[in-house]
């Protein structure tokens, strides 16, 4: 099984280099990149930190490091993790560190840290065997537990002939997944922006993707079990279950709250969002939008169109499925992010008078001692 681990930047201390010290570092990224991935945060602070400090390491050191560290960031997406941390995380406040951080919601196998971290660590007593140094005395504990990853075989052989995940029915839905009508508007929002257009016009298009994006979870929330339990499944996917661990680490909303919060409903058993849309400046809008129009879930729905008109749609579908579980990790990380945003879409839209009536019909049976019934009662008495 191939091995995940998080580099603190610290590890790279110019203070700790030294020929023996050098060749553990090589000899950790050689096999974490033969074998195993590198946790990240999608922000890059983590990496921006670590670049910062190898552009300090003596110039033997640095060169041989550079080059390797930015080559393998840039162009190997199957062996770096970027893990999304929401806008409302919080630090621990005896371990204020990023890279710490992200090794427990993404529920890495290890932390690899200078010495001057392992100290602080231990006096936070938060030091355990998956905490590893790379100077003499420690590096052997690396090898210890990337030896134990490499012995342990835990790919099932479960039967999955009656699974959705793998029939034809299941290639059609994702046909249907990538021509909807948030793609489609997403296309003229991207537009809108690089032109500049008027606010009302932006805010027009974004309600129309809001409503695109309600609709595609709809749909997907429907195989949501299924595709958590085939990426479980296979090694393949190791790296994408890490970025779904760091989702399902940070989320505040219950299942039922994520599922009315797309709706502009909001349950008052959550936490509720920080940020009203609506309360936003111009600026800030512009800025909210693009944020969204530049998620992964667009660049990952181009490369399955363009996977699904090429004969490797055909001759090889578990690589569609593949690419298709990215486009899902894709869909959580975005929902984790809308969670901390109060947008209702059919906020200030001019309401028709047949349904005036009504709403004043059901304020007269309130007044009167009826009473309303919340979504999640609703839920319950229908059993779903």
């Amino acid at each position: 099984m191939p091995i995940s681990a998080v580099f603190d930047s610290t590890t790279f201390n110019s203070d700790y280099f030294n020929p023996i010290y050098g060749t553990n570092v090589t000899d950790c990224l050689n096999k974490i990149e033969a074998n195993g991935v590198i946790v990240v945060d999608s922000g890059n602070e983590l990496q921006e930190s670590i670049f910062k400090q190898i552009e300090q390491l003596p110039t033997k050191y640095r060169q041989r490091l550079q080059i390797w560290v930015e080559e393998l960031f840039k162009n190997r997406r199957d062996r770096v993790v970027q893990c999304r941390i929401s806008q409302n995380y919080t630090f621990s406040e005896d371990i204020p560190d990023l890279a710490y951080y992200l090794k427990t919601i993404s529920r890495a196998d290890i932390l690899i840290v200078g010495n001057d971290k392992v100290e602080s660590l231990k006096s936070d007593h938060e030091f355990t065997e998956s905490i590893v140094q790379l100077s003499m005395d420690h590096y052997n504990n690396f090898d210890i537990l990337y030896n134990r990853s490499q012995s342990t075989d835990t790919t099932s052989e479960i039967e999955m002939e009656g699974n959705i995940i793998h029939s034809a029915q299941f290639d059609k839905w994702i046909a249907s997944i990538v021509n909807g009508e948030i793609f489609k508007t997403r296309k003229q929002l991207t537009k809108l922006l690089a032109e500049d257009s008027p606010y009302n016009a932006l805010e027009q298009e974004f309600r129309e993707l809001f409503n695109g994006y309600y609709a595609l979870g709809l749909e997907i929330e429907e195989f949501e079990k299924s595709l958590l339990a085939y990426m479980q499944e296979s090694a393949d996917f190791f790296h994408l279950r890490h970025r779904v661990s760091a989702v399902e680490a940070q989320r505040r909303c219950s299942t039922l709250g994520r599922e009315a919060q797309r709706m502009g409903i909001l349950i008052e058993q959550d936490p509720q969002p920080e940020i009203k849309v609506s309360d936003l400046s111009h600026d800030e809008f512009r800025t909210f939008v693009n944020i969204i129009g530049n998620w992964g879930i667009f660049v990952s729905r181009e490369r399955l169109v363009k996977l699904m008109e090429s004969e490797n749609s055909t001759n090889n579908p578990t690589k569609l499925r593949s690419e298709f579980c990215e486009f899902f990790v894709c869909f959580l990380e975005l929902e984790l992010f809308l969670e901390n945003y109060d947008y209702d879409p059919d906020d200030g839209l001019e309401l028709r008078s047949d349904f005036v009536e009504q709403l004043e019909r059901e304020d007269e049976y309130i007044k009167s001692g009826g009473k309303m019934l919340t979504l999640k009662e609703v839920v319950k008495r229908l059993g779903t």
